[in-house]
């Protein structure tokens, strides 16, 4: 198991409860190379939300890939392997 930006969060928040400062908190965990920004972000987060989860997005993602467009694409670029980009964007 790998350690990623939720176990960070979780170490921050840990060190938070425990009544330490940002700075104390950002000086322990440097070995895991978290910035400040990531301390004080968390801690915000964890505040506002009470949780170390992301926040929650509105609206669908903007990317559309799926094999059906994929394939529409690629047919596109087969007929006219001139087209500029921009124009196949839209």
């Amino acid at each position: 198991m790998e350690w990623g930006i939720k176990e960070n969060r979780i170490a921050v928040i840990a060190l938070f409860k425990c009544n330490k400062t940002p700075l104390e908190i950002f000086n322990l965990l440097k070995l895991l190379k978290i910035t400040k920004k990531f301390v004080y972000r968390t801690i915000k987060r964890f505040n506002e939300f009470n949780t170390i989860d992301n926040k929650p997005r509105s609206g669908r993602t903007c990317e559309i890939r799926t094999n059906a467009t994929v394939k529409a694409v690629a047919q596109r670029i087969r007929r006219n392997p001139l087209r500029k980009q921009k124009i196949m964007e839209k």
